[in-house]
């Protein structure tokens, strides 16, 4: 599944809504690079909040690591939204957990899988099928293959 960036910046304007719906209140948005990162600035512009990041890593290349590379610190560990692009199988949610820990905290994606702990924030359920971001850098060829 072939995700636009017209699509993508509906599905981030859908979590702002949500986002100001909520009573809470956040200090910054921290977003889960790589594919988080395309999502959570634009959403840190739109809620005028600070933006920090940390890596987050379980693959090399198209290998899975035995363990993941984590990089990064937060400058606080509570009152933050954390972002990324989706929750699939939870191994980056929960290796978050793990790491920096998430009460305190929320967490904002577009695409959600239901197996998968479910985040504050959530666009869509995640589709069976592969989605391709803009952000990827395949994205030019699997939308010419899609046509």
């Amino acid at each position: 599944m072939i995700v636009s960036q017209s699509e993508i910046d509906n599905m981030i304007q859908e979590l702002v809504r949500q986002i100001q719906a909520d009573e809470r209140r956040f200090l910054r948005v921290v977003g889960i690079a790589n594919g988080g990162l395309p999502v959570s600035k634009p959403l840190a512009v739109a809620l005028d909040l600070p933006h920090e990041s940390v890596r987050i890593s379980h693959y090399d290349g198209q290998i899975l690591r035995p363990v993941p590379i984590i990089e990064g610190r937060l400058s606080q560990s509570t009152d933050n939204l954390v972002v990324d692009d989706l929750i699939d199988e939870g191994w980056t949610y929960n290796t978050f957990d793990k790491h920096y820990g998430l009460e305190g905290n929320a967490v904002a994606v577009l695409f959600w899988n239901p197996i998968s702990p479910k985040p504050d924030f959530y666009v869509e359920k995640k589709p069976a099928a592969w989605i391709v971001f803009p952000w990827e850098g395949n994205y030019e060829k699997n939308s010419i293959d899609a046509e």
